[in-house]
């Protein structure tokens, strides 16, 4: 946490943007690994719910899916239990930039489609959940 603090700190968005890309390339790793272990055939929603419910054991977060709809490119992801909070807390600046990064590469993976950020809910702005949007990135 203190290497993602420093980058935050020394770079400011130029830091936030390589959390971003480390957290991505980390989200498609892990994905396309939990992809190779599954031997039925799913539907896409389900996959995601799969791959959102086995990364949650990794200590990032607790997730779950609030919205899921590729095809209207809209998806929403609650986190629990993040474990950025002490860092957003203490900076007093959302710092979900890995998790954005990281969920962005979950879905890269299962559509082939790149989303971005949209919007968050975090415990810096006062909020009681975390929450992430991202939207299908069209052009």
């Amino acid at each position: 946490m203190k290497l993602l603090e420093s980058l935050v700190l020394n770079f400011g968005s130029s830091g936030e943007s390589m959390i971003f890309q480390m957290g991505r390339d980390a989200g498609v790793h892990y994905t396309s690994n939990v992809l190779s272990e599954i031997k039925e055939e799913m539907e896409l929603h389900a996959l995601f719910e799969t791959v959102i419910t086995r990364s949650s054991g990794d200590g990032w977060a607790n997730m779950s899916v609030k919205e899921f709809n590729p095809q209207s490119g809209s998806i929403e992801i609650i986190l629990m239990d993040n474990a950025f909070e002490p860092m957003c807390l203490k900076l007093d600046l959302p710092q979900c930039f890995f998790l954005r990064g990281y969920i962005s590469g979950m879905i890269k993976e299962l559509t082939n489609m790149d989303y971005k950020f949209f919007s968050s809910q975090c415990y810096a702005n006062g909020d009681k959940d975390c929450s992430i949007r991202l939207i299908a990135d069209l052009g």
